[in-house]
């Protein structure tokens, strides 16, 4: 394995895991990644694991599709939100249950 090979390496274990969201199938809450649920369960409800507020996926899908959470209502308290977040995590103040 050659030095570059290290440092390929180094960063892929670094990386950002893929987001998630929450998805109501059957009355039952799973967790998939957002491409799984914008594929298969596009018109769920699905909610933010972290916060339980409602959310969207929001993205482009062209030959390399970019998909984004985004929080119906945003709040402060929700550290998947790093835009508003701030530092101190609490359930959304219109949770999805």
């Amino acid at each position: 394995m050659g030095r570059g090979s290290k440092r390929i390496a180094a960063f892929v274990m670094t990386a950002h895991p893929a987001p998630l969201c929450e998805v109501k199938v059957d009355a039952v809450w799973r967790t998939f990644s957002l491409n799984e649920a914008q594929l298969h369960f596009r018109d769920a409800i699905k909610r933010c694991p972290a916060c339980h507020g409602r959310v969207t996926i929001l993205g482009t899908y062209g030959l390399q599709p970019r998909l984004a959470l985004s929080h119906r209502r945003s709040h402060d308290g929700c550290p998947s939100n790093t835009r508003h977040y701030r530092g101190v995590q609490s359930r959304h103040p219109q949770p999805v249950d």
